[in-house]
Protein backbone atom coordinates (compact mmCIF):
# COMPACT_ATOMS: atom_id res chain seq x y z
CA UNK A 1 0.00 0.00 0.00
CA UNK A 2 1.38 3.16 -0.78
CA UNK A 3 1.55 5.93 1.90
CA UNK A 4 -0.66 8.52 0.55
CA UNK A 5 -3.40 5.76 -0.45
CA UNK A 6 -7.12 5.80 1.18
CA UNK A 7 -9.26 3.24 2.21
CA UNK A 8 -7.39 1.57 4.75
CA UNK A 9 -7.35 -2.10 5.18
CA UNK A 10 -10.30 -2.55 7.45
CA UNK A 11 -11.56 -4.51 9.24
CA UNK A 12 -7.92 -5.44 10.06
CA UNK A 13 -6.70 -9.26 10.70
CA UNK A 14 -7.21 -11.56 13.80
CA UNK A 15 -4.09 -13.31 13.42
CA UNK A 16 -2.95 -16.59 15.14
CA UNK A 17 0.47 -16.29 16.33
CA UNK A 18 2.84 -19.36 16.66
CA UNK A 19 3.66 -19.28 20.35
CA UNK A 20 4.05 -22.46 21.93
CA UNK A 21 2.14 -22.92 25.48
CA UNK A 22 -0.73 -19.86 24.33
CA UNK A 23 -3.69 -19.34 22.69
CA UNK A 24 -2.71 -15.92 21.49
CA UNK A 25 -4.33 -14.07 18.50
CA UNK A 26 -3.18 -10.58 17.38
CA UNK A 27 -5.69 -7.84 16.23
CA UNK A 28 -3.73 -6.26 13.42
CA UNK A 29 -4.22 -2.85 13.13
CA UNK A 30 -0.59 -2.48 12.47
CA UNK A 31 -1.53 -3.09 9.05
CA UNK A 32 -4.44 -0.34 8.59
CA UNK A 33 -1.65 1.81 6.96
CA UNK A 34 2.37 2.33 6.57
CA UNK A 35 2.13 5.53 8.26
CA UNK A 36 -1.54 6.47 9.64
CA UNK A 37 -1.24 3.15 11.47
CA UNK A 38 -2.83 1.05 14.00
CA UNK A 39 -4.55 3.27 16.76
CA UNK A 40 -3.82 6.48 14.72
CA UNK A 41 -6.51 6.31 12.27
CA UNK A 42 -9.03 4.58 15.21
CA UNK A 43 -8.34 8.07 16.51
CA UNK A 44 -8.60 10.45 14.18
CA UNK A 45 -11.73 8.76 11.78
CA UNK A 46 -14.06 10.54 14.00
CA UNK A 47 -11.88 13.95 14.11
CA UNK A 48 -12.06 14.42 10.50
CA UNK A 49 -15.44 13.65 9.70
CA UNK A 50 -17.38 16.30 8.81
CA UNK A 51 -14.72 18.73 9.77
CA UNK A 52 -14.51 22.79 9.02
CA UNK A 53 -11.85 22.72 6.10
CA UNK A 54 -11.22 26.07 6.61
CA UNK A 55 -9.70 26.16 9.81
CA UNK A 56 -6.06 25.33 10.73
CA UNK A 57 -5.61 22.17 12.63
CA UNK A 58 -3.39 22.65 15.51
CA UNK A 59 -1.66 19.60 17.69
CA UNK A 60 0.90 18.47 19.98
CA UNK A 61 3.62 15.77 20.51
CA UNK A 62 7.48 14.82 21.10
CA UNK A 63 9.95 14.27 18.82
CA UNK A 64 9.24 10.86 18.58
CA UNK A 65 5.35 11.12 18.47
CA UNK A 66 3.56 8.50 16.28
CA UNK A 67 0.48 10.93 16.23
CA UNK A 68 2.25 13.58 14.22
CA UNK A 69 3.24 12.26 11.00
CA UNK A 70 -0.10 10.71 10.98
CA UNK A 71 -1.94 13.52 11.66
CA UNK A 72 0.14 15.72 9.22
CA UNK A 73 -0.25 13.05 6.33
CA UNK A 74 -4.48 12.62 6.90
CA UNK A 75 -4.27 16.95 7.46
CA UNK A 76 -2.65 16.88 3.89
CA UNK A 77 -5.48 14.29 2.47
CA UNK A 78 -7.95 16.60 3.14
CA UNK A 79 -6.45 19.55 2.44
CA UNK A 80 -6.40 20.81 5.63
CA UNK A 81 -3.25 23.06 7.23
CA UNK A 82 -2.09 21.79 10.28
CA UNK A 83 0.47 23.27 12.81
CA UNK A 84 2.42 20.71 15.09
CA UNK A 85 3.29 21.70 18.63
CA UNK A 86 6.61 20.11 19.54
CA UNK A 87 7.83 19.83 22.92
CA UNK A 88 11.73 20.70 22.94
CA UNK A 89 12.69 24.10 22.55
CA UNK A 90 16.44 23.20 21.18
CA UNK A 91 14.92 21.12 18.38
CA UNK A 92 13.88 21.81 14.56
CA UNK A 93 12.39 20.52 11.88
CA UNK A 94 15.70 17.99 10.77
CA UNK A 95 16.45 16.66 13.92
CA UNK A 96 14.98 13.34 13.02
CA UNK A 97 13.30 11.54 10.46
CA UNK A 98 9.92 11.29 12.28
CA UNK A 99 9.96 15.79 12.62
CA UNK A 100 11.46 15.45 8.67
CA UNK A 101 8.19 13.77 7.53
CA UNK A 102 6.24 16.04 8.78
CA UNK A 103 7.70 18.78 7.40
CA UNK A 104 7.64 17.38 4.12
CA UNK A 105 4.07 16.71 4.68
CA UNK A 106 3.01 20.53 4.84
CA UNK A 107 3.07 20.80 8.85
CA UNK A 108 4.27 23.79 10.10
CA UNK A 109 6.27 22.96 13.18
CA UNK A 110 6.87 24.86 16.34
CA UNK A 111 8.76 23.99 19.17
CA UNK A 112 8.49 24.98 22.48
CA UNK A 113 9.94 24.31 26.19
CA UNK A 114 9.39 21.28 27.99
CA UNK A 115 7.64 23.76 31.07
CA UNK A 116 5.27 25.32 28.76
CA UNK A 117 4.42 22.06 27.09
CA UNK A 118 3.43 20.76 30.61
CA UNK A 119 1.50 23.75 31.07
CA UNK A 120 -0.37 23.39 27.79
CA UNK A 121 -1.35 19.65 28.90
CA UNK A 122 -2.68 20.64 32.74
CA UNK A 123 -4.64 23.77 30.71
CA UNK A 124 -6.16 21.19 28.13
CA UNK A 125 -4.46 22.72 25.35
CA UNK A 126 -5.65 26.16 25.28
CA UNK A 127 -2.86 27.95 23.76
CA UNK A 128 -4.13 31.17 25.61
CA UNK A 129 -1.83 33.30 22.86
CA UNK A 130 1.11 31.27 23.30
CA UNK A 131 2.55 32.07 19.91
CA UNK A 132 0.95 34.82 17.93
CA UNK A 133 2.38 33.16 14.39
CA UNK A 134 -0.21 30.55 15.41
CA UNK A 135 -3.69 31.54 13.10
CA UNK A 136 -6.29 32.41 15.28
CA UNK A 137 -8.89 30.24 13.05
CA UNK A 138 -7.79 27.25 14.25
CA UNK A 139 -9.56 23.51 15.53
CA UNK A 140 -7.74 21.62 18.48
CA UNK A 141 -6.57 18.44 17.95
CA UNK A 142 -5.27 17.16 21.32
CA UNK A 143 -1.92 15.33 21.64
CA UNK A 144 -2.50 11.46 20.63
CA UNK A 145 -5.14 12.48 18.70
CA UNK A 146 -7.25 11.95 22.21
CA UNK A 147 -11.10 13.78 22.53
CA UNK A 148 -14.29 12.43 22.50
CA UNK A 149 -13.62 12.02 18.75
CA UNK A 150 -11.52 8.61 19.57
CA UNK A 151 -14.63 6.67 21.12
CA UNK A 152 -16.33 6.30 17.33
CA UNK A 153 -12.83 4.70 15.82
CA UNK A 154 -11.95 2.55 18.75
CA UNK A 155 -15.35 1.54 19.27
CA UNK A 156 -14.83 -0.75 15.74
CA UNK A 157 -11.81 -2.58 17.39
CA UNK A 158 -13.86 -4.50 19.95
CA UNK A 159 -16.72 -4.89 17.39
CA UNK A 160 -14.22 -6.28 15.03
CA UNK A 161 -13.09 -9.10 17.45
CA UNK A 162 -16.85 -9.72 18.79
CA UNK A 163 -17.68 -10.40 15.22
CA UNK A 164 -14.83 -13.86 15.34
CA UNK A 165 -14.58 -14.55 19.05
CA UNK A 166 -15.27 -13.33 22.91
CA UNK A 167 -11.62 -13.77 23.91
CA UNK A 168 -10.81 -14.41 27.22
CA UNK A 169 -8.36 -11.73 27.97
CA UNK A 170 -7.69 -8.77 25.95
CA UNK A 171 -3.92 -7.15 25.90
CA UNK A 172 -3.33 -3.90 24.96
CA UNK A 173 -0.87 -0.99 25.19
CA UNK A 174 -1.90 2.35 25.90
CA UNK A 175 -0.31 6.20 26.15
CA UNK A 176 -3.29 8.65 26.90
CA UNK A 177 -5.74 6.14 26.93
CA UNK A 178 -7.28 6.93 24.66
CA UNK A 179 -7.99 3.86 22.50
CA UNK A 180 -8.55 1.36 25.77
CA UNK A 181 -11.70 3.86 26.87
CA UNK A 182 -12.94 3.35 23.28
CA UNK A 183 -12.37 -0.43 23.79
CA UNK A 184 -14.16 -0.32 26.87
CA UNK A 185 -17.41 1.42 26.06
CA UNK A 186 -18.17 -0.83 23.31
CA UNK A 187 -17.75 -3.64 25.60
CA UNK A 188 -20.95 -4.95 27.17
CA UNK A 189 -21.36 -4.48 30.74
CA UNK A 190 -20.16 -6.87 32.75
CA UNK A 191 -18.34 -8.07 29.93
CA UNK A 192 -16.44 -12.11 30.79
CA UNK A 193 -12.91 -10.38 29.10
CA UNK A 194 -10.40 -9.42 31.32
CA UNK A 195 -8.87 -6.26 29.81
CA UNK A 196 -4.73 -5.80 30.42
CA UNK A 197 -3.53 -2.40 29.97
CA UNK A 198 0.62 -1.75 29.49
CA UNK A 199 1.29 1.77 29.90
CA UNK A 200 4.02 3.20 27.67
CA UNK A 201 4.19 6.41 30.23
CA UNK A 202 5.56 5.80 33.62
CA UNK A 203 3.28 7.08 36.45
CA UNK A 204 0.39 7.93 34.47
CA UNK A 205 -1.73 7.72 36.87
CA UNK A 206 -4.38 10.33 36.00
CA UNK A 207 -5.19 7.83 33.20
CA UNK A 208 -4.89 4.62 34.78
CA UNK A 209 -6.98 6.31 37.56
CA UNK A 210 -10.07 7.37 34.68
CA UNK A 211 -9.53 3.82 32.49
CA UNK A 212 -9.48 1.88 35.89
CA UNK A 213 -12.90 3.76 36.91
CA UNK A 214 -14.24 3.38 33.89
CA UNK A 215 -14.40 0.07 33.77
CA UNK A 216 -15.18 -0.87 37.03
CA UNK A 217 -18.22 1.52 36.57
CA UNK A 218 -19.40 -1.54 33.63
CA UNK A 219 -18.11 -4.28 36.04
CA UNK A 220 -15.32 -5.10 33.74
CA UNK A 221 -11.90 -6.79 35.04
CA UNK A 222 -9.25 -4.40 34.21
CA UNK A 223 -5.38 -5.06 35.14
CA UNK A 224 -3.16 -1.65 34.34
CA UNK A 225 0.59 -2.29 34.11
CA UNK A 226 3.34 0.91 35.17
CA UNK A 227 6.19 1.21 32.07
CA UNK A 228 8.92 -0.79 33.25
CA UNK A 229 11.50 0.45 31.34
CA UNK A 230 12.58 3.74 32.49
CA UNK A 231 10.09 5.43 30.93
CA UNK A 232 8.42 6.43 27.73
CA UNK A 233 11.04 5.66 24.74
CA UNK A 234 13.62 4.17 27.14
CA UNK A 235 14.47 0.43 26.08
CA UNK A 236 16.96 -2.18 27.09
CA UNK A 237 19.17 -4.45 25.56
CA UNK A 238 17.10 -7.68 26.66
CA UNK A 239 13.69 -5.75 25.24
CA UNK A 240 15.66 -5.12 21.96
CA UNK A 241 16.57 -8.89 21.99
CA UNK A 242 12.98 -10.25 22.40
CA UNK A 243 12.40 -8.00 19.79
CA UNK A 244 14.25 -10.16 17.33
CA UNK A 245 13.29 -13.32 18.77
CA UNK A 246 9.89 -12.39 18.64
CA UNK A 247 10.58 -11.14 14.85
CA UNK A 248 12.40 -14.40 14.02
CA UNK A 249 9.40 -16.53 15.06
CA UNK A 250 6.58 -14.81 13.91
CA UNK A 251 8.10 -12.01 11.43
CA UNK A 252 5.75 -9.58 12.64
CA UNK A 253 7.75 -6.23 13.68
CA UNK A 254 7.22 -4.95 16.98
CA UNK A 255 7.26 -1.18 17.81
CA UNK A 256 10.08 -0.32 20.78
CA UNK A 257 8.02 2.15 22.42
CA UNK A 258 4.53 0.18 23.00
CA UNK A 259 4.07 -3.28 21.59
CA UNK A 260 7.47 -4.69 22.47
CA UNK A 261 6.98 -3.38 25.85
CA UNK A 262 3.68 -5.35 25.66
CA UNK A 263 5.30 -8.57 24.32
CA UNK A 264 8.06 -8.55 27.03
CA UNK A 265 5.13 -8.46 30.05
CA UNK A 266 2.76 -11.23 28.41
CA UNK A 267 5.80 -13.45 27.92
CA UNK A 268 7.02 -13.12 31.59
CA UNK A 269 3.13 -13.73 32.82
CA UNK A 270 1.31 -15.64 30.40
CA UNK A 271 -2.15 -15.98 30.52
CA UNK A 272 -4.65 -18.99 30.77
CA UNK A 273 -7.07 -19.07 27.77
CA UNK A 274 -7.82 -17.22 24.31
CA UNK A 275 -5.40 -13.81 24.13
CA UNK A 276 -5.81 -11.00 21.63
CA UNK A 277 -3.55 -8.82 21.12
CA UNK A 278 -4.22 -5.10 19.96
CA UNK A 279 -0.95 -4.15 17.82
CA UNK A 280 -1.72 -0.57 17.79
CA UNK A 281 1.34 0.16 15.36
CA UNK A 282 4.43 1.90 15.72
CA UNK A 283 6.54 4.17 13.20
CA UNK A 284 9.76 3.37 12.14
CA UNK A 285 10.63 6.21 10.07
Amino acid sequence: MKSDQFPFNLPSLLEKLPIEGMDLWMKRDDLIHPIISGNKWRKLKGFFRGIDRTKTIITFGGAYSNHLPAAALTAKLHGMKIVGVVRGEELHQNSNNYLKYCASQGMELHFISRGDYRTLRSNGWKLNGLDPEIPDNHIILPEGGAGKHTLEGCKEIWQEIKNEFTPNHLVISSGTGATVHGILSAMSKNEKTRVHVISAVRGAVNEMSAICTYAESKGIKINWLDEAFGGFGKTTPELLQEIEEFQSQTEIQLDRNYNAKLWFWLKNNPLQGRIVWVNTGGLSL
